[in-house]
């Protein structure tokens, strides 16, 4: 059964299938609201592409289309980005996740959901669902990236991620069933160190009827229309920045250059996380000002000139000015220059157990989370 058969017996007529230059836009876009996580989206793309030229189509689906009683998954990697560069992927092993998944939970998984946004977590998930033959929901579990597994709006409501499959390049395969979230993100996340670093995922079985109450809708569709139209900026030199602040809906809060970059070096091996925090000087109309970014994969808190700015779970994105491009935590280097807007999270992020399990809290800030258009 191909995937035009199953959109058919589910009654879907309106769907859109990606090609090569919506694979550019979309990983592009997706990248830019990963707010410097997501990983390497260059692994990503070349997998969603390589699947395109084997003629496979992928077929995107709306959620609200998606029925009530079908099962879907996500795909996609978990693990430290700056590994990701190192020890890329063969390109079966969200494919053995997935057998795994389907051998222990004895159902088949009918569509494929990714779990963020990102430049590897984004398309990945699309390819995988190209390669076999089903459609991939237009949502994600965040609209940015995170770097802990229940770190979703899937968990936050009501969503467990067990049973989640993790799997690395050689063919080993982990799966974890606990009680709690955060124990399956342990044993996911100690899976991933013990596999080097990095490893590939699929899990968080749910309900069309689960994933309607919890996903963050068109996500996938906002990927693609920012990238779009960071493209034509290119092309035309309109002011990217300025472009990729209406979509979102943000605020261009700063511009700078980085001075100092102090990283936890080896927190990838002993805590599966990049970390560390950034020092930026202001440039032109923010001259003399300073700005200071921690992360953990992701850009998790700002303050500028002694006052916070933004605090996780609203977007923190750090693009290069002239191209709109994003600067990453795996590839940031000392003298990059670019423009830091903030964004506020989706309101399915926003609620009282969202801000408790991915708040400023969390990651050991003692602040109580401000919405970051209060901040600003």
């Amino acid at each position: 059964m191909s995937v035009y058969d199953i959109i058919k017996r589910w009654g879907i007529k309106n769907y859109r299938v990606v090609d090569e230059q919506g694979l550019k836009e979309i990983t592009l876009g997706a990248s830019i609201l990963a707010t410097g996580g997501g990983g390497d989206p260059e692994i990503g793309f070349l997998w969603a592409l390589n699947v395109v030229k084997e003629r496979k189509d992928i077929v995107l689906i709306d959620p609200r289309d998606f029925p009530d009683d079908a099962l879907a998954a996500i795909a996609g990697c978990l693990g430290a980005p700056v590994v990701l560069t190192e020890k890329p992927p063969n390109g079966k092993e969200v494919l053995w996740c997935l057998e795994s998944l389907k051998r222990y939970l004895g159902k088949e998984i009918q569509a494929i959901i990714p779990p963020e946004a990102g430049g590897v977590n984004t398309p990945v998930p699309m390819a995988v669902a190209g390669a076999v033959g089903i459609p991939v929901v237009d949502a994600d579990g965040m609209g940015r990236a995170f770097p802990e597994l229940q770190m979703t709006s899937f968990y936050t409501h009501g969503i467990m991620p067990s049973p989640t499959a993790a799997a690395n390049e050689k063919g080993a395969v982990t799966v974890a069933d606990a009680a709690s979230a955060i124990m399956a993100e342990r044993i996911i996340r100690n899976a991933a160190m013990a596999y080097g670093g990095i490893s590939w995922i699929a899990g968080y079985p749910m309900t069309g009827r689960q994933l309607k109450e919890a996903a963050i809708f068109n996500s996938i569709s906002k990927s693609w229309e920012l990238g779009k139209a960071v493209y034509k900026c290119r092309k035309t030199h309109d002011d990217p920045i300025e472009n990729i602040v209406k979509i979102v809906g943000g605020y261009k809060v700063f511009k700078g250059k980085i001075v100092d970059i102090n990283r936890e070096f080896g927190a990838e091996k002993t805590k599966g996380f990049s970390m560390g925090r950034l020092t930026l000087e202001g440039l032109e109309e923010y001259r003399g000002e300073k700005a200071f970014v921690d992360f953990q994969n992701e850009w998790l808190r700002l303050e500028i000139s002694g006052k916070v700015k933004c605090l996780a779970p609203d977007l923190i994105l750090i693009l290069d000015s002239e191209t709109g491009e994003p600067i990453r935590t795996d590839i940031v280097k000392y003298g990059y220059r670019g423009s830091i807007v903030v964004v506020p999270a989706d309101e399915k992020m926003r609620t009282d157990l969202g801000i408790e399990t991915f708040g400023p809290k969390y990651f050991g800030y003692d602040e109580d989370y401000t919405p970051v258009e209060k901040l600003v």
